[in-house]
C-alpha cells in the first residue's frame, strides 16, 4: 500500500536486539550513525542515544506510538533491518495501523549464519512443524551459544508444555521473562503452565502482563484477555471477571484469527459468572 509520503501515519515501534559483545556493539553503533549521516538524515525516527544502550550492547525501542509520514516509516524500518543482521539475539516489532488495522508489519530479526541465530530460527521452524525433539535441540545450542538468548528460552517453553514437560516449560519461561520482561509471550506462556497448577493467582498476574505488553492489533493481547477472565473465574473473581471477558466478546476476530475460535468459549465463561453473581445476589 502506498500514500502520499507527506500523509500522517499512525507507527507503532516496539523491541530489542542484542550484540552480545562491545566489539560488535560499537561497530553497529558506528554503521547507524554513518547511515544517518550520509543516507537517511532526519529520515529515522529512532535516535541513537535514545535506543542505544552500551551497558547491555543492546538496542531497545521501548513502545512507542508516532504520527509520521510513510518515508519516515520506510527509513526507519529499513535501518532496523540492517542492523538486526548484526545480532545475535531479540526483535523489533515494527505495526503500521489505521483505525485498529494493521496495514504493514514488521518482525524485524537477525537472520545471520552465526549459530546463536540459526540455530534459534531452526528451532523456531521445527517447533511450527510439529519436530519438538529436535525443536528443543536446536533452541538448546542457540542458548548454549548466547545465553541471553530470551526469545530462544520462551520458544523452548512453548516446547516444552507441548512435550507436557510442564516443570521445564515454567523453567523457561521464567528465565525468558527474567532476561527480557517487555516480550508478552513468556508471561503468556507461564500463566497457562500456572492455570494447569490450579495457581490461578499467579495465572492472573501473568495474563496481565502479557495483556500490558502486547498491542491490540496483536492476536496475543486478546488470547490473555480470555486466559485472565478465566483464571479470575476460577479464582472465583466473578466480578473482575466479566469486564475482560466483555472486552473480547466486544472485538471482532477475522476466521484467520486464533480468537475466533474461542468465541463459545468466553461466552460460556461469561455467563457462568453472570449466574455466580446472582446467586450471590450481586
Amino acid at each position: 500500500m502506498s500514500i502520499s509520503t507527506q500523509t500522517p501515519l499512525k507507527l507503532i515501534f516496539k523491541g530489542r536486539l542484542e550484540f552480545g559483545s562491545e566489539r560488535t556493539y560499537n561497530m553497529v553503533l558506528n554503521h547507524w550513525n554513518n547511515r544517518i549521516e550520509n543516507y537517511f538524515k532526519t529520515d529515522v525516527l529512532l535516535k541513537a542515544d535514545q535506543v542505544f544502550s552500551e551497558e547491555e550492547y543492546a538496542l531497545t525501542v521501548p513502545q512507542q506510538v508516532v504520527m509520521s509520514t510513510e518515508k519516515h516509516w520506510r527509513s526507519t524500518t529499513a535501518l532496523l533491518k540492517e542492523v538486526a543482521q548484526y545480532a545475535l539475539a531479540g526483535k523489533v516489532g515494527a505495526w503500521w495501523v489505521q483505525n485498529g488495522q494493521i496495514l504493514a508489519e514488521y518482525n524485524i530479526e537477525p537472520q545471520s549464519d552465526k549459530t546463536a541465530v540459526s540455530e534459534y530460527i531452526r528451532g523456531r521452524e521445527l517447533a511450527k512443524q510439529g519436530g519438538m525433539e529436535m525443536a528443543s535441540e536446536a533452541l538448546s545450542n542457540a542458548i548454549s551459544k548466547y545465553e541471553r538468548h530470551a526469545l530462544a528460552y520462551e520458544r523452548r517453553g512453548y516446547v516444552n508444555y507441548k512435550l507436557k514437560n510442564f516443570n521445564d516449560a515454567l523453567y523457561d519461561f521464567s528465565k525468558s521473562i527474567d532476561i527480557n520482561s517487555v516480550n508478552p509471550e513468556p508471561h503468556y506462556g507461564r500463566g497457562k503452565i500456572r492455570m494447569l497448577k490450579n495457581e490461578w493467582e499467579n495465572a492472573v498476574q501473568d495474563f496481565d502482563n502479557a495483556i500490558k505488553r502486547s498491542l491490540a492489533v496483536q492476536p496475543i493481547h486478546w488470547l490473555a484477555r480470555l486466559r485472565k477472565g478465566d483464571s479470575l473465574y476460577h479464582a472465583k473473581r466473578y466480578a473482575e471477571a466479566i469486564p475482560e471477558l466483555k472486552f473480547f466478546m466486544q472485538r471482532k476476530f477475522s476466521e484467520s484469527d486464533p480468537n475466533h475460535r474461542f468465541r463459545p468459549k468466553a461466552e460460556y465463561l461469561l455467563a457462568e459468572c453472570e449466574a455466580k453473581l446472582k446467586e450471590a445476589g450481586k
